[in-house]
């Protein structure tokens, strides 16, 4: 599930949450085709009401889709109103507005919270990756090339820093 990607880079956990999501509304990114003899069966009635997502996760799929439509002040409001609900606690809020602190030029500030989703998650490199590159953007090379060390000891794997 959405959960357990926490492990994951930052596009893997973006398409697993619009992949969990488009499943959860029905909807699908493919294109429509006619139904095959067994679509056209009867189906299971869909239970009356959602399961509750955890409060950590509840408003990560509209912080998505604000920062993807490139609606950052109402994207900052909902990851405000998401911080207050989780006592500051999601990860991916947090990393989304450093995301956006970044583009509006706060680099000291987007390093900061970069560093906070670090410490929320230790074992994401993505995280590493982003506090590296925000060191980099302050002119603290020597700092971002031994955070990109350690983001490469967590992903030996990942080609952009291995």
């Amino acid at each position: 599930g959405v959960a357990a990607a926490a492990g994951s880079s930052f596009e893997e956990r973006v398409f697993n949450l619009h992949t969990w999501y488009g499943k959860r509304e029905g909807t699908s990114a493919c294109a429509e085709v006619s139904p095959s003899p067994a679509a056209t069966e009867p189906t299971k009635p869909r239970p009356k009401k959602a399961p509750e997502l955890p409060i950590l996760e509840r408003k990560n799929w509209l912080i998505y889709l604000l920062y993807v439509r490139r609606d950052y002040e109402e994207c900052k409001a909902v990851i405000k109103e998401q911080l207050q609900e989780s006592q500051g606690l999601c990860e991916y809020a947090v990393y989304v507005q450093a995301l956006i602190f970044r583009l509006e030029g706060r680099i000291q500030e987007s390093l900061e919270l970069f560093q906070t989703c670090s410490i929320l998650n230790p074992r994401s490199a993505d995280n590493l990756k982003q506090v590296a590159r925000s060191l980099f953007l302050l002119g603290k090379h020597k700092a971002a090339i031994e955070v990109y060390n350690e983001a490469a000891k967590l992903d030996e794997k990942d080609w952009e820093i291995s």
